[in-house]
């Protein structure tokens, strides 16, 4: 049977938002737009995409500016700054940055182009980003607009002026959200709980589930050396995960994924993480990837780390690997195939947060901006995330530890047990027939 098709429309702010698209590019009618880029955007537009552009990055690496950084980033900050879910109260008024919008839509013509094209068709739209997603819901476009929200909790600027009109429905990845929405003036029944859309190829059937549980059992024998997991979750385990026993030993060092964001600003954190990491690299304890983006720059940055620190011999040999490629499609099918035998994934609390459905622990870097200090808030509550236990530069003696007390196994379970993996599935069902059941649990098939 044919796959039903939709529109899926993204945006190029770092890669969150594609990262959210992506595993639905089977179902885009005219594959993944990304819209906002010189290719995809008629000039009078794409300055204003570029600005919003130029602004993402530069609040990215504001707060390592001297002198002026910390107050530049506070003032970022105060700027996205999402109210106290406590105490429970009407937060629909709109925002300056909701009118700010609602006047680019409205008197700029911001999306125009992107209505038309998708007008062609009046197939379901998928959006990961707010701005196309309120346009076409402003035109009452043909066809219905559904809003990935691509954090564990957001900004108002998301929601529509008057959040009672219109048809947008909203795709949330997490409880929080979708009481969030509520919050925001959001009616019931155009939230749908669906979860995170995860790449397919790092799951398996949504019947089975049978990659994921593989890479799980897997991790979680590398994660848990001494068994002190294993010896509390052994049964848990083997039942969820289909198994009969645990072999003797597991199959090779432990694998840690260091993620840079998109804009860069992590460099240096790997720089001081391989070092310190080095020698149990060079001992065939540890395996190391650094996951380098799309950006040359970035990788070629890297790539003198490794040679300076005497690593190259290492290098794709088993001890250290470096992901990087300019086309952003095919770099996200090589992160994609490393998360495959990663053990643990080193990244600031992005939307890969919620990366810990495929039963990854997410070894938390510090946050920039306050999406990512409210997913970390989640990764803390589900007890996926784990924090770093001392300095860089001791990497190699408090990740051991970590690793030696059953603590990364713990928040592997967790974040299997605790976080939704079937968002590509739901969403997928969304397109076809226009519903999705949404589950009781995470672990609903």
């Amino acid at each position: 049977m044919a796959m039903s098709k939709a529109w899926v429309v993204s945006v190029l702010m770092g890669l969150g938002h594609l990262r959210a698209a992506y595993p639905l590019r089977d179902s885009a009618c005219e594959g993944i737009i990304l819209y906002g880029t010189r290719r995809s955007t008629p000039p009078r537009e794409y300055r204003i995409w570029r600005r919003l552009r130029k602004i993402y990055y530069f609040s990215s690496n504001v707060g390592k500016l001297p002198l002026l950084g910390k107050p530049l980033l506070d003032l970022l900050l105060a700027v996205q700054r999402i109210q106290p879910y406590y105490p429970r109260r009407d937060l629909s008024r709109p925002s300056l940055a909701v009118r700010y919008l609602g006047r680019l839509v409205s008197s700029k013509g911001l999306c125009r182009d992107l209505l038309v094209r998708m007008n062609r068709l009046p197939l379901p739209r998928i959006h990961s980003f707010y701005a196309t997603a309120v346009a076409s819901d402003h035109a009452a476009a043909a066809g219905q607009d559904y809003l990935l929200i691509c954090d564990s909790d957001f900004n108002r600027v998301w929601v529509p002026r008057d959040p009672r009109l219109g048809h947008l429905k909203y795709l949330a990845p997490c409880t929080q959200v979708r009481n969030r929405l509520l919050a925001y003036g959001v009616a019931a029944e155009r939230i749908i709980l669906t979860g995170f859309p995860l790449p397919k190829e790092n799951i398996g059937s949504r019947e089975g589930l049978e990659i994921l549980r593989e890479d799980l059992f897997q991790r979680l024998l590398r994660l848990d050396p001494k068994r002190k997991f294993f010896s509390y979750h052994q049964r848990s385990v083997l039942g969820w995960l289909g198994k009969e026993s645990l072999p003797p030993a597991a199959s090779g060092p432990m694998h840690l994924t260091f993620a840079i964001g998109g804009a860069g600003a992590q460099c240096d954190m790997a720089r001081i993480i391989l070092q310190s990491l080095k020698p149990a690299i060079e001992a065939g304890r540890m395996r190391v990837t650094i996951s380098a983006g799309i950006h040359q720059k970035v990788y070629e940055r890297l790539l003198g780390y490794v040679n300076q620190l005497g690593l190259a011999d290492k290098l794709n040999a088993g001890g250290v690997d470096l992901v990087y490629d300019s086309d952003i499609y095919s770099y996200l099918d090589k992160f994609n195939r490393i998360l495959r035998t990663t053990d643990v994934l080193w990244t600031k609390p992005s939307e890969l947060s919620f990366y810990c459905a495929l039963g990854i622990p997410i070894l938390m870097a510090p946050p920039i901006g306050v999406h990512e200090e409210l997913n970390r808030c989640w990764l803390r509550e589900i007890h996926a995330g784990v924090e770093a236990a001392g300095p860089l530069r001791f990497t190699h003696e408090w990740l051991f530890d970590l690793l030696e007390n059953g603590r990364l196994a713990e928040a592997a379970w967790d974040g299997f047990l605790k976080a939704r993996k079937l968002g590509t599935y739901k969403i997928e069902d969304l397109i076809r027939t226009g519903a999705c059941a949404e589950g009781l649990t995470p672990l609903e098939q």
